[in-house]
């Protein structure tokens, strides 16, 4: 065991609370985790934190520990970061989280282009739930930016601006009346993510609010709600750059082209630490650089 080590992990289970999220951040096992706190209580002479069955708490001796862990460790990671050169290759895993439309539509295409730049690293790619806030068991999280969300825990970068607009298969739209309005849309059922139908509605570019009170189904699964809105089942409020393919099969079509969301936005969030690891940066660059030319992305 070595105080860097211990120390770190002190500092991740302080900030997360859980032996068990402490250690999937860090990269080891729960038991690994508690034993390099153990051995460090030990080193000091002195109990860190309050353990319970729900969650893990720092006594007063924790508190006055931690404003010297952070620093030292911060100052750790300064210089590691310093030594970096443009020059070194990145190795390891990078751990993503981002919704299906997001991962499979948007994220792809940079990942493949990225793994074969950096062939020494590993990429995970987990599927987040849409509305979910960011977590600090991932190096990066993509996705919208939420006001509510508020955590001193992660830093974020805003990616790209985008509006959602509204599509139907060309058999489901023959069979009604023409839409000419959104008064027309009140007799229509909607194919919503959970997200949007917890949500009610969706505000649009003039500040209206659009209510998705008539729905027929919903999903969290991207490929059924495409499937959803290509068999006629409803309509479907979602951005241009997922539907691309079906667009261009004729699978989809626009309906109301003008009726647009608010304009949203694309985050990416990680960890918030003095250092952020060389991958990591790698990666946002990459991300800002591929979509620095696109209007409209998810």
């Amino acid at each position: 065991m070595d105080w860097l080590s211990a120390v770190r992990s002190f500092v991740v289970l302080s900030d997360m609370g859980s032996f068990t999220k402490a250690a999937d951040v860090i990269g080891v096992s729960a038991s690994a985790m508690s034993k390099r706190i153990d051995w460090l209580e030990k080193q000091l002479g002195q109990t860190l934190f309050v353990r319970t069955t729900r969650r893990v708490s720092l006594n007063e001796n924790g508190v006055r520990f931690l404003s010297y862990a952070r620093n030292w460790v911060g100052q750790f990671d300064d210089m590691l970061e310093q030594a970096q050169g443009s020059e070194l290759e990145p190795q390891g895993t990078l751990k993503i989280a981002a919704t299906q439309a997001i991962g499979s539509s948007l994220l792809m295409p940079i990942i493949e282009s990225f793994l074969h730049k950096y062939k020494d690293l590993t990429i995970h790619l987990n599927i987040l739930t849409p509305g979910a806030p960011p977590d600090l068991e991932h190096d990066l999280v993509i996705t919208s930016y939420y006001e509510e969300f508020d955590s001193m825990a992660h830093k974020g970068i805003r990616l790209a601006d985008y509006q959602m607009t509204l599509f139907g298969a060309p058999s489901y739209l023959s069979q009604c009346a023409q839409i000419n309005s959104i008064e027309d849309l009140a007799s229509h059922k909607m194919l919503l993510s959970n997200y949007y139908q917890k949500k009610g509605g969706i505000i649009l570019e003039d500040g209206t609010l659009f209510d998705f009170s008539h729905y027929n189904f919903v999903s969290d699964h991207l490929d059924a709600l495409m499937k959803a809105a290509i068999q006629g089942m409803g309509l479907i409020f979602i951005s241009p750059q997922y539907v691309a393919r079906e667009l261009k099969q004729g699978v989809l079509i626009p309906v109301l082209p003008n009726l647009k969301s608010e304009v949203k936005q694309l985050w990416a969030y990680y960890p918030n630490t003095r250092f952020t690891p060389y991958k990591t940066k790698l990666f946002i660059d990459e991300l800002k650089r591929s979509l620095s030319g696109l209007k409209a992305i998810v």
